[in-house]
């Protein structure tokens, strides 16, 4: 059977008593975790950002959901575009290190602008439409053998437009055969390509999201509407594995456990905010500084061991070492590193124009070097090994085999939280202290809420 059909059944026979109780808890982590890093960016996001929200703004129409932050309503498939185009402007937001894809920003902002629309959508609904959307974003993922930059497709927003769909379609209520077709409408909008990560300075990367929140609502409210997709759209000769992932497809991965194993449960939450393949080599560096006492100015050279897979993030060398855009630093590993060892942490802050420029941190990351080895290659998340070679011709290296945040290094409720309260102070409308509060305590216990459209108001 295609798999839209096996998707699509088990999406429309899902119930919230489906769900097991840590995928409960993981969705409303993965909700609270998307709005944090959205309001942040409100401020502190630099690419399009009030270009985007301007035209949105500007386009008017129907008011039914709210742009996060800035205020206003207007038509749901519009504040999904301005929100998602903010939510991944920081590089924050959660990431299914198997599969490399961020499945929560583009599936929970497409989900809680439907959820507007719709009017008195409770939080149970609103869970069981979002633990499906992240699931089908994690397994369409899974079959992809090659590594991100052996594709001309980012996996991240291509494949969150399928969860945006998913979570939108659930909530309006798509009958299995729509469900298919919303599937086949939103092939015909999927991709986004992978040279954004190589053009310094591109918008693209960090609002991509916008583009998958709103086609995969315009995608179920067009199916809703009576509008035929393509049957085969992801395993069909033209569909979505042949030609966006040079035909690496495999129905029975994707298909496996299917409605009884949800993959939300296997997504990681960041500690920090910047690319999440530098993470590994992130905790590293803060391993061996912190064990053994070493200081910026003991330090000769930072060697980063790779696998190999994600060369973008360290070539072309000299302009990873010194990023002139938000986006462009927290997708290099040099100046990642540099701010590491240089504060002893990384910080929202760091990505600021003011951050940039930290001169220690600079001087590190122009110590950053790089090798490859073979045996660190692997599907996903890299290894994270770092060597830290100290003027006076000592040699420290640790290796992270899962960065914390990962499922078997799981980030606490009490640091969720507390990034939670940390993007929250930089959200561009002022919160107090009292509504954060709120806003954390009512997702905590989001089961409990009779109509989601409380959630945003708290934000308002």
């Amino acid at each position: 059977m295609e798999t839209s059909d096996l998707l699509a059944q088990n999406i429309v026979d899902t119930r919230y008593e489906n769900l097991p109780a840590e995928v409960i808890e993981v969705t409303k982590k993965s909700i609270l975790d998307t709005i944090g890093v959205t309001l942040a960016a409100t401020t502190l996001g630099e690419n399009g950002v009030k270009e985007i929200v301007d035209f949105v703004k500007e386009g008017g129409g129907k008011e039914e959901s709210t742009i996060l932050g800035f205020g206003g309503r207007v038509p749901s498939w519009m504040a999904a575009f301005a929100n998602g185009a903010v939510a991944h402007q920081l590089d924050y937001d959660d990431t299914y290190d198997v599969g490399v894809v961020h499945p929560g920003a583009p599936t929970v902002l497409a989900a809680l602008a439907v959820a507007e629309r719709e009017g008195n959508i409770q939080g149970k609904d609103l869970i069981t439409a979002i633990a499906l959307g992240v699931d089908a974003v994690c397994r369409l993922s899974l079959p992809l053998k090659r590594g991100s930059f052996e594709y001309g497709w980012v996996r991240a927003g291509t494949f969150g437009k399928y969860g945006a769909t998913v979570s939108s379609g659930k909530l309006i209520g798509l009958n299995k055969s729509q469900m298919v077709n919303a599937f086949g409408i939103v092939l015909n909008q999927a991709t986004i390509s992978n040279e954004s990560s190589y053009t310094e300075g591109s918008d693209i990367r960090a609002i991509r999201d916008g583009f998958s929140a709103q086609a995969g609502i315009v995608s179920a409210l067009l199916a809703q509407k009576g509008v035929i997709g393509d049957q085969a759209s992801i395993d069909g000769k033209y569909g979505f594995y042949n030609i966006c992932w040079l035909g690496d497809s495999d129905p029975a991965r994707v298909a496996a456990k299917l409605g009884k194993k949800f993959l939300g449960v296997d997504v990681s939450f960041k500690p920090w905010p910047c690319c999440r393949n530098i993470h590994g080599f992130l905790e590293a560096a803060l391993h061996i500084v912190k064990e053994h006492g070493i200081k910026p100015e003991d330090i000769s050279e930072i060697i980063a061991v790779s696998g190999g897979m994600r060369k973008s993030y360290y070539e072309t060398i000299d302009e990873r070492r010194d990023p002139k855009t938000s986006i462009d630093a927290r997708f290099s590993l040099p100046f990642v590193l540099g701010v590491a060892i240089a504060r002893g942490d990384v910080l929202l802050e760091d990505f600021t124009p003011q951050g940039r420029i930290n001169p220690t941190a600079l001087e590190l990351a122009q110590k950053v070097t790089y090798r490859f080895d073979e045996q660190y290659k692997r599907a996903g998340i890299e290894i994270g090994l770092v060597e830290i070679v100290t003027k006076g011709g000592r040699k420290y290296d640790k290796e992270i085999p899962f960065a914390y945040g990962h499922p078997k290094n799981p980030i606490s409720k009490k640091d969720l939280f507390k990034k939670f309260k940390d993007c929250a102070r930089y959200s561009i409308k002022p919160l107090t202290g009292r509504q954060i509060e709120q806003v954390i305590d009512t997702l905590d216990h989001l089961e409990e809420v009779r109509d989601v459209r409380e959630i945003v108001n708290l934000l308002d």
